[in-house]
């Protein structure tokens, strides 16, 4: 699977709103709607994106107690009948981190006793969080200030809806100053327009 720098900037931008439509990913990656659109497609058969998610508010995900338990058993296909077990980790031929939600401790022991594992340790979660992280991945593109190949993982910038790859820390400071003169001039010919339209 070969992915280009175009590849990568639809790829940050769908982690950031996978509902965004191809005319608003057309838009802010400036290229056609049909670019999108086979790029997406090619992405999808090659197995690049797997499906697209809808991201629920965390006190929804919260509103069980979430316990963290490791556990040994013969038959870990007999966890997957519980809908309480909402994570299932193997880490040796019989040993499993898994994550339960319940609301009472009384759940809690009937997903222990029908499931029929040993427990070994039970740990409550306090809190989770969530870390989104890039895509690791080798792609040869371009600095989006300076114009020089990028070698190892990017600087990620996000401005007005659009994804730039900078090499290092003064290409991103110089093209966040070029920006912002670009907004000041930008302005200052609107306040001019407005001041001309309406005099």
């Amino acid at each position: 699977m070969r992915l280009d720098e175009l590849d990568l900037k639809l790829i940050y931008l769908l982690m950031d709103n996978s509902r965004l439509s191809i005319s608003e990913l057309a838009e802010r990656l400036g290229v056609s709607r049909p670019t999108v659109k086979s790029r997406l497609e090619k992405l999808e058969k090659e197995g690049v994106i797997l499906g697209y998610t809808v991201k629920l508010n965390p006190d929804l995900l919260r509103a069980h107690n979430v316990v963290a338990l490791i556990v040994k058993t013969d038959k870990p296909e007999k966890m997957e009948e519980f809908k309480e077990i909402i994570e299932i980790n193997r880490f040796t031929s019989r040993k499993y981190l898994i994550k339960i939600a319940v609301d009472n401790m009384e759940e809690l022991r009937n997903v222990i006793e029908g499931a029929g594992f040993e427990v070994i340790e039970i740990m409550p979660i306090l809190e989770s969080i969530e870390i989104t992280r890039p895509p690791k991945v080798k792609v040869p593109f371009k600095c989006d200030y300076c114009g020089k190949e990028i070698v190892g993982e990017p600087i990620v910038y996000k401005y007005h809806n659009r994804v730039y790859f900078l090499c290092c820390p003064t290409c991103l400071r110089e093209f966040k100053k070029t920006r912002e003169n670009i907004e000041k001039v930008r302005l200052k010919e609107e306040k001019a327009t407005h001041a001309h339209e309406h005099s």
